[in-house]
């Protein structure tokens, strides 16, 4: 019973510490994407105040094509949308 008892308790220290990793996880990963949001922001303020040519947009747009994704979708979109 006694080595029951010792397997059942090193079991939930276990359990315990699986789950405390996998939060971890779950809230490096929620800053790491507010990092990436905020950084995505910043380029595109720099770009819709006209500090890179339309050249280095490109090859901005050419090395990071996540970049390209969330900016067309949150500003050119919006653009075709309030022309309409």
């Amino acid at each position: 019973m006694l080595i029951y008892n010792h397997s059942m308790k090193k079991l939930v220290q276990l359990i315990f510490s699986l789950k405390k990793a996998k939060e971890q996880l779950q809230f490096n990963k929620l800053v790491d994407e507010e990092k990436t949001l905020k950084e995505y922001r910043l380029l595109a303020e720099r770009f819709r105040s006209d500090q890179f040519t339309s050249k280095q947009m490109t090859e901005e747009f050419k090395s990071n094509p996540e970049f390209k994704d969330w900016y067309f979708k949150h500003y050119i979109a919006l653009e075709k949308w309030r022309s309409i």
